[in-house]
């Protein structure tokens, strides 16, 4: 079996490290309202403002009694006074021998401090038989059973979810500070190239690195511009990386990462600014740029479509969120029985494309897409995470057990 072992290249892991050790959070805030913020990074913590819940509550639709009232044996018979519903509390209290009609989330009158859910009290015109079996306070809720006014509900550098907007108009709060969104601007270079809806002459090929690019940062909700396709012109390509770093945070090229004979782009970045050529041990995507043109993030990523989407799932995507101010995690990684022979030579960490499902028996599976290359775009398109192998492995037989990395919708 072949060795791919090369001492010059790049680990994985090396490669990642390096990234997010350069990479500075964005500090620029804004103000905005609730619903804005979705999605968005926190720059600060938020402390409630209020309980939650803010006064006694039920916890089931019953009746609210004194628990003094709970039969130790046989039955005890109550007098119903009234009803108290959400938003419309019961006015008055109750005295030992009463109750009151109560719903979920309604408050709890004066003077009662239990319910019983309705299931276990019998109606007997305008009052009402409990047995044994219940327990003094049970389904009330108190105020700050979830959290107390002050408590820091959530904390800067969290990204807001839809529960998260949940909880804190829960407590009110109609606006909040967030992060600005990072800017990436992005293009291909490649005489070959052409946009969909141009005519293709011999030797050319549609782009489709910028629909590739457009969807992942359109699914990580970051701003960005497409400046296109730029030909193998070293002036354009200069005048191009300016443009962009004049208005971006962060600037991703693909094409020209394997430094060829007619890519200008290490020449023009040797002279802009300070970005280094990888080979990384990794498969697909071995040759990957990274560095800054002034203060703002350089990738260059692969031409080659799969290879282009691994490295921006596994370097560009990291990066761009720790540049939004989140902090990250190690990914993780599932167990998997791999349903077919995986060809592998060691030397280079791969990242194969596969399915992952779950079998008849609740077991989970993965199969390959199929044939690896870095050019099948197809294989890309069947798949729904990573087939994980060590840079040191080999052939992996049919029923292993292998690491799955999930894409969780990105790709």
């Amino acid at each position: 079996m072949k060795d791919e072992h090369d001492p010059g290249l790049l680990s994985f892991e090396e490669a990642l490290r390096h990234i997010t050790d350069t990479v500075q959070p964005l500090t620029a805030q804004r103000c905005v309202s609730l619903r804005e913020a979705l999605d968005g990074m926190t720059a600060q913590d938020v402390r409630a403002p209020m309980h939650v819940p803010p006064f006694v509550n039920s916890a089931m639709d019953g009746y609210a009694i004194n628990s003094m009232d709970l039969p130790a044996s046989g039955e005890k018979r109550l007098r119903v006074l009234g009803k108290s519903f959400a938003g419309k509390p019961f006015a008055g209290n109750i005295k030992l021998g009463e109750c009151v009609r109560i719903m979920t989330g309604a408050v709890v009158p004066e003077g009662a401090d239990t319910i019983v859910m309705q299931e276990h009290a019998k109606v007997d015109g305008e009052h009402i038989v409990i047995s044994t079996g219940h327990t003094k306070g049970q389904h009330v809720r108190h105020p700050g059973d979830d959290f107390s006014a002050g408590d820091t509900i959530i904390h800067a550098g969290e990204r807001l979810t839809p529960a998260k907007l949940g909880l804190l108009a829960s407590t009110g709060v109609t606006e909040l500070q967030i992060l600005r969104k990072p800017i990436v601007a992005f293009f291909s270079t490649g005489d070959e190239l052409k946009g969909v809806g141009q005519t293709l002459r011999p030797g050319d090929i549609y782009d489709s690195n910028r629909y590739i690019l457009f969807g992942m940062l359109k699914k990580l909700g970051v701003d960005f511009l497409d400046m296109g396709v730029v030909p193998d012109v070293k002036s354009e390509i200069e005048h191009t990386l300016q443009e962009a770093a004049n208005c971006a945070d962060v600037i991703i090229t693909s094409g020209g990462a394997s430094v060829g004979e007619a890519d200008f782009i290490k020449q023009i970045l040797d002279d802009m600014g300070a970005v280094k050529f990888w080979k990384i041990a990794m498969k697909p995507g071995k040759p990957l740029a990274f560095g800054k043109i002034g203060n703002k993030l350089f990738f260059g990523l692969p031409g080659n479509p799969v290879s282009a989407m691994a490295t921006f799932y596994l370097f560009v995507q990291p990066a761009l969120r720790l540049l939004e101010g989140e902090k990250i995690s190690p990914s993780i990684q599932l167990k998997a029985r791999c349903s077919n022979l995986l060809k592998k030579q060691p030397g280079r960490k791969d990242f194969q494309r596969g399915v992952l499902q779950v079998n008849n028996q609740g077991e989970l599976i993965v199969d390959t897409t199929g044939i690896q290359g870095s050019h099948m775009l197809s294989s890309m398109a069947k798949a729904n995470c990573f087939i994980v192998l060590p840079r040191d492995a080999g052939n992996v037989e049919a029923g292993s057990e292998v690491d799955v990395l999930l894409f969780n919708g990105l790709i």
